[in-house]
């Protein structure tokens, strides 16, 4: 399969390839720097977005997305360096994209910052905002910008970057990195299912890695340093980006050269009338006792509705035609 994929990349030479992404770590192992590059090696020409702030999402300069920009020519790539910010600047960054090369097939939202990360009893309204300003905001216009050009091409492929920051560090906190990393996880769930009629397939991994984020404290420092090699992340990714890929919609974790699907579940619970009855079935609720099979894995928000009225009612639900928030 790999080899298979790398011949049709390398026969798309032709074909145009913009990738945006915009916290670019600094160290020589830096993800975003390795997709650039991977990219590249296969064909690409690459559109290098990054804002160069900090992981307060205080703007900073061209130089990080330079550096990679000017790697890629010293290989014989091509690439250009854009320092917009995903959420306000994000028309013009796809924009870039397309007066450069003609086309844009590939995008990458890497976008995302750690914020000020204030307690959970003195919350930062405005820190908070930023953060899903850059990861939630950045991800939705970088991706709708792209997408009607993508459209019209009849092919696009988009990687959104999660994390497993969602099941939650308990450690309190303004929760904002987590929450913001949640919010990806829904949007591609939703508009990658929406997405392959128009032949674009929208995904997403969430991605363990050593970093400039990982540093943050000497214990996460320590353990992605150790097991997660950033290099272990690319080749799934690279999967993703190319005309091959199996899927839209689906969410992976991708680390260590090791890929697997990351879902929500329900368990089949427990009917009951009162307070009592639930706490006495609590086991059951949890999905911990004896007699629970396993969860199901809904493929929509009407599978999983269908799925509730199974277990409430013992019956199956008629398909609706029009269901959903944007009819």
């Amino acid at each position: 399969m790999a080899d298979r994929m790398l011949n049709r990349l390398d026969k798309q030479k032709a074909e145009q390839f913009g990738v945006e992404f915009l916290l670019k770590v600094h160290d020589d192992e830096d993800l975003c720097r390795l997709y650039a590059l991977e990219l590249s090696k296969r064909g690409a020409k690459v559109v290098v977005n990054d804002y160069g702030g900090d992981i307060e999402g205080k703007a900073g300069t061209i130089t990080r997305a330079q550096s990679v920009v000017d790697e890629i020519i010293s290989a014989g790539g091509t690439a250009v360096a854009d320092h917009g910010d995903v959420a306000r600047d994000a028309a013009k960054i796809v924009a870039r994209a397309v007066t450069e090369f003609g086309r844009l097939d590939i995008v990458i939202n890497n976008a995302g910052i750690i914020g000020k990360q204030t307690s959970h009893d003195n919350v930062d309204a405005a820190a908070f905002m930023r953060v899903l300003e850059i990861s939630v905001l950045g991800t939705t216009m970088i991706t709708s910008a792209a997408y009607s050009i993508m459209r019209e091409q009849g092919f696009g492929r988009v990687v959104n970057v999660s994390s497993n920051a969602i099941y939650g560090f308990g450690a309190g906190g303004d929760c904002a990195y987590g929450a913001s990393k949640g919010a990806t996880y829904v949007l591609t769930r939703d508009l990658g299912r929406f997405s392959v009629r128009d032949g674009i397939k929208i995904n997403c991994v969430m991605p363990s890695a050593a970093s400039r984020m990982t540093e943050i404290t000497e214990g996460t420092k320590k353990l992605t340093n150790t097991y997660f090699p950033p290099d272990g992340v690319v080749p799934f990714v690279m999967l993703l980006c190319a005309e091959e890929c199996p899927v839209s919609g689906e969410v992976f974790s991708a680390s260590a050269f090791h890929a697997s699907r990351e879902v929500l579940a329900v368990y089949p619970g427990l009917n009951a009338k009162t307070p009592e009855e639930f706490l006495d079935g609590w086991n059951q609720v949890m999905g911990q006792d004896s007699h629970s099979t396993q969860p199901y894995i809904a493929t929509s928000t009407l599978d999983q509705v269908k799925y509730l009225i199974r277990q409430v009612y013992d019956e199956e639900m008629e398909d609706i035609a029009e269901f959903g928030l944007n009819q």
